[in-house]
């Protein structure tokens, strides 16, 4: 359109706003398209490892490798799952996995939310200190300590005439000194809630353990179940530890169990398959069914 066409400056003015505002949406509708687009190629480069793991435990040994690659299983063999349970004692590491892995997490968890309690809330000597040092140890990786941890408690247990190899004691006793990163993680939540409803809670006579568990505890349950989620898969998935301590088949978790569909020679990869997909199932359903936790709580909804 023309400028003439226009009968004063207010009818230009609207024009030019209007068009602005298309353009504005045109952008907004291609670029949205684009992202969207670009996410569904990642989810889809997520999912297919995970449908080619289930889709490859459907099949039948003959079919694992064939040419080309069946996606969808001709003919499906669904007695891959309960031969699992035969080729080995899988629901005794299913059982001992989950023995062990609720343990370390409660002691874990439990202890994490009491020392970060502590750095949050209170001023004691060498605060800083303590704090830089525990921040330290989340540098040090994991595989440092192996060696000299078996040799720890391979003394320890000389030294009170007993073997604490092949047992859970190595596994689940470093838990009660809570885990670095889950204790940092926590003293920043509780560093966010707001000191009026701990000195409204001194105030009625509240202990500081009362105001942890009846005021900070309650407030903070996403931050709890997100260290708590990642406890219970960081120990669930465990590999390096059970396999250095445990020497009993009887006493092995799922992943030192997976390792037995594995053969020198040969591995039969539907049972493997799986195995690996029943291991998976509760890490599935425990974040599906505790999503809607991680959303923040409006914990200042209550400051006035």
């Amino acid at each position: 359109m023309e400028i003439g066409q226009f009968n004063n400056s207010d009818e230009l003015i609207r024009f030019l706003v209007k068009e602005e505002k298309k353009n504005r949406s045109l952008k907004s509708t291609i670029f949205s398209t684009l992202k969207h687009i670009a996410l569904i190629i990642v989810a889809i480069s997520m999912l297919l490892p995970f449908f080619w793991m289930v889709s490859t435990s459907l099949k039948t040994s003959n079919n694992v490798f064939s040419i080309p690659p069946q996606w969808i299983p001709n003919p499906i063999q669904y007695s891959n799952y309960p031969g699992v349970f035969e080729a080995v004692p899988f629901l005794r590491y299913i059982i001992n996995t989950v023995f062990y892995t609720i343990a370390v997490t409660f002691l874990e968890v439990f202890v994490s939310v009491i020392v970060a309690y502590g750095f949050a809330r209170f001023n004691f000597k060498f605060k800083r200190p303590l704090f830089l040092f525990l921040l330290i140890t989340i540098m040090i990786p994991g595989e440092i300590t192996i060696v000299p941890g078996y040799i720890f408690w391979a003394r320890l247990g000389q030294f009170f005439n007993t073997s604490f190899i092949n047992t859970y004691v190595p596994l689940v006793l470093p838990a009660i000194g809570g885990q670095a990163v889950h204790i940092f993680f926590m003293t920043q939540y509780f560093r966010t809630i707001s000191k009026d409803f701990a000195e409204a809670a001194y105030i009625n006579g509240a202990s500081a353990w009362t105001i942890l568990w009846r005021v900070f505890f309650p407030m903070s349950i996403p931050a709890i179940l997100t260290i708590g989620i990642s406890s219970f898969m960081g120990t669930w998935n465990a590999f390096l530890g059970p396999l250095i301590y445990l020497n009993d088949s009887s006493k092995f978790t799922i992943q030192v169990g997976l390792a037995m569909f594995q053969g020198m020679f040969d591995v039969n990869w539907p049972l493997l398959m799986a195995a690996t997909t029943i291991s998976i199932i509760p890490m599935i359903i425990l974040f599906f069914s505790l999503q809607r936790y991680f959303i923040p709580s409006n914990k200042q909804d209550g400051v006035k």
